[in-house]
């Protein structure tokens, strides 16, 4: 007989205290989010946490740290990437190794204007994004099973990126569909992990940004030609 302590009992599910949490912090944040929009990325949290008991799409397992770390993390970008993209009434955005859909599923659900194509290698995270999109109703985002260094699209207008790659690896393999006027979005930890801007591009943006309820430092890189 197995003793009480191994065990092993089901994930505590989301519930009404973690979509607080969530309604809190898009107040603390600012951004424009509708009770219909917030329901959907409540949707979608619910929707990672019952995959994520089949197949890892992500380490974060607990209720409230899938809202803090994944859905309010990705939403803090957004006042800075549609500061960018504000002349652009439809802006196309591709979102490299996207994983769960993160940040691309979140901005698609927060900004229906824009276009969002959202590329990873494993087919299990392709399948779990893409059965997201279809429950959400999602018409303005897509998923694609490919390596980035092998996709080939019309250019895109932004590429973003969140703990993807190096810096200089995240550039070199995606460039290519990088519109000429276009800019890359890399959200970072720390500064001084991984700030080197390749040869050719520069610079254009560093943003600190405040994540509500998480307490680590998180940084967002827009970078030019």
């Amino acid at each position: 007989m197995r003793s009480r302590s191994s065990v092993r009992r089901p994930p505590s599910v989301l519930g009404s205290v973690e979509q607080g949490v969530l309604e809190q912090g898009i107040a603390a944040l600012g951004v424009d989010v509708s009770l219909a929009q917030t329901q959907q990325l409540f949707d979608y949290a619910k929707l990672l946490q019952k995959w994520n008991q089949v197949i890892n799409l992500t380490a974060i397992r607990q209720p409230q740290d899938i809202v803090t770390h994944h859905l309010l993390d990705s939403l803090a970008v957004l006042p800075a990437l549609s500061d960018t993209l504000q002349c652009q009434s439809a802006p196309a955005i591709l979102d490299v190794g996207a994983g769960a859909g993160l940040p691309g599923l979140v901005l698609a659900i927060a900004q229906p204007s824009w276009q969002i194509t959202l590329v990873d290698t494993v087919q299990k995270k392709v399948a779990f994004m893409q059965q997201a999109i279809g429950v959400l109703g999602l018409t303005n985002a897509r998923a694609v099973h490919a390596r980035v260094e092998e996709l080939q699209l019309p250019p895109f207008d932004m590429i973003c990126s969140r703990a993807f790659s190096s810096m200089a690896l995240f550039i070199s393999l995606s460039r290519h569909l990088l519109a000429p006027n276009g800019v890359f979005a890399a959200l970072k930890g720390r500064v001084e992990v991984d700030h080197e801007v390749p040869e050719g591009w520069q610079l254009s943006a560093l943003h600190a940004i405040h994540v509500p309820f998480l307490d680590e430092d998180r940084h967002l890189f827009m970078i030019k030609r």
